[in-house]
């Protein structure tokens, strides 16, 4: 998504996040513009041709292009290195490629750089959640709804932090809160279903998925939520089916085989208590 500053101006504010990470592209940031415009109007002018780089990065980033996204952010700081932005989005590629040392190397470029950019907040929160570092993933997201206190993405990175912290009622409120500025926002229907598992709060966990799976279509996360909540659920056959989907769409979805492995032995059990109940026993099968 692009936000534009100025008419004079067409450095852009973009927060877009590889779909690799949590499939979170196309959020709302309603207020980080205001946040972006001010600093970056005291900012030193910055050429067309840099800003047409950062644009065409974010661009490949959409299209899951991110080799030629991240030669695109290399020309751009190549050509200007003091621009913020140009750091900023490319830790959007080295998330997508798995390298979170850089990206987070680059978040701290950018703030170094812009200390009101919320996109390097929120960037370097998501590069924490992805090597397991939640308190430092906090306190981001808590500097990013500071300075743009309706972007919705550092609320949802918060939700997935707060969850692997086992605070389950601050994710419930950062999911509540983004529901409550753009409720097309599927990705926060996926946590806010992470959550209530969390909770043991099963059927709303499905309503949840439901709703973002009509919104979004395909979503992986929402199957493998589904699957899980549908297991605990003791719907095996519905569980299963969505775990099928899940790993189908996402081979390397570690989550959705140990649910399913789960489900398959949950199946089992159920036929032994059955071979049990008609009279056979084990020394039968021998």
């Amino acid at each position: 998504m692009i936000l534009k500053t100025t008419n004079n101006s067409r450095r852009a504010f973009f927060t877009t996040l590889s779909v690799l990470t949590i499939a979170l592209q196309g959020f709302t940031v309603c207020g980080a513009e205001a946040a972006s415009k001010k600093k970056q109007e005291k900012a030193p002018a910055v050429s067309a041709k840099t800003e047409d780089l950062v644009e065409a990065g974010v661009r490949d980033l959409s299209f899951k292009k991110t080799a030629e996204a991240l030669e695109n952010f290399d020309k751009a700081i190549k050509e200007n290195p003091n621009y913020a932005l140009s750091y900023g989005n490319r830790a959007n590629a080295y998330i997508a490629l798995g390298k979170y040392k850089e990206a987070i190397a680059d978040c701290d470029k950018a703030i170094s750089l812009d200390p009101s950019l919320p996109i390097a907040y929120v960037n370097r929160s998501w590069a924490y959640n992805l090597t397991r570092q939640y308190q430092k993933s906090v306190a981001d997201c808590d500097k990013a709804i500071s300075l743009a206190p309706n972007m919705v993405i550092a609320y949802t990175n918060r939700s997935h932090a707060y969850n692997k912290l086992g605070k389950h009622k601050e994710a419930l409120e950062d999911c509540n809160k983004v529901i409550g500025i753009n409720k097309e926002f599927a990705p926060a229907y996926v946590n806010r279903a992470h959550t209530y598992i969390g909770m043991g709060e099963f059927n709303k966990a499905v309503a949840d998925c439901d709703t973002a799976i009509k919104l979004k279509g395909d979503y992986t996360k929402a199957y493998l939520n589904r699957g899980h909540a549908y297991r605990e659920l003791g719907e095996l056959d519905k569980a299963l089916a969505d775990l099928d989907k899940a790993i189908s769409q996402h081979d390397g979805l570690g989550a959705a085989y140990y649910n399913r492995s789960k489900v398959y032995q949950m199946k089992a059990a159920k036929d032994m208590e059955k071979a049990k109940k008609f009279g056979f026993l084990q020394k039968d099968a021998d």
